[in-house]
């Protein structure tokens, strides 16, 4: 019974994901992604184990190439913990080229943030970057951008990519989610910031 349980909540939550994902174009506007400084918290599993409510932990089917990060697999997970947050009814992943501080913008190769809206259809997100997924060009960039965001936000670094977790989410476990994210590496990267 649970191994049905587990699988269609993994279903459920992929067709979620799915229809919610899209690369909005309309998001790389100021008005349908506020400013950077608007930051919170990301996420993890629907898998129904006896991890907290609101804390993360990574299933191995969700698993990466052990010492990088995946979109997709840290996407499915944030939406998975975030999407059960009463602070984040519906979330989606968009792009946005002003989501970066701009003395970071031209080291970045991908950039993704995960907002939280009041309901499906909502032109302006309740809370924005409750996760942000950053690529850079190179180990150095990503380095500095992540010591600069660890001073306010929990954030993990592994190689070239960053994942900062917010603060807005006050029942999701920002460094269960984060301790989840760094297992789908295979346990690399480091963990920064005094609230990790």
């Amino acid at each position: 019974m649970k191994r049905l349980l587990l699988a269609g909540s993994i279903a459920c939550a992929t067709i979620l994901f799915t229809a919610a994902c899209g690369d909005d174009k309309k998001a790389d506007t100021p008005a349908a992604a506020p400013p950077a400084t608007t930051s919170a918290a990301p996420a993890a599993d629907a898998s129904g184990s006896a991890a907290p409510s609101g804390s993360a932990k990574a299933s191995g089917a969700a698993s990466g190439k052990a010492g990088q990060l995946s979109f997709q697999t840290v996407g499915k997970l944030t939406g998975e913990l975030f999407t059960k947050d009463p602070n984040c009814p519906v979330g989606q992943w968009d792009a946005n080229s002003t989501g970066v501080d701009a003395k970071y913008r031209s080291a970045v190769a991908s950039f993704k943030q995960f907002d939280c809206y009041e309901k499906k259809g909502d032109a302006m997100p309740r809370r924005v970057q409750q996760a942000i997924f950053v690529e850079f060009k190179s180990t150095n960039a990503a380095k500095a951008y992540a010591q600069d965001q660890a001073k306010m936000y929990p954030t993990l670094i592994v190689g070239d990519t960053v994942v900062v977790a917010g603060t807005g989410l006050k029942d999701t476990d920002m460094k269960a989610y984060l301790e989840s994210v760094q297992e789908t590496a295979g346990g690399a990267g480091q963990i920064l910031g005094a609230k990790a």
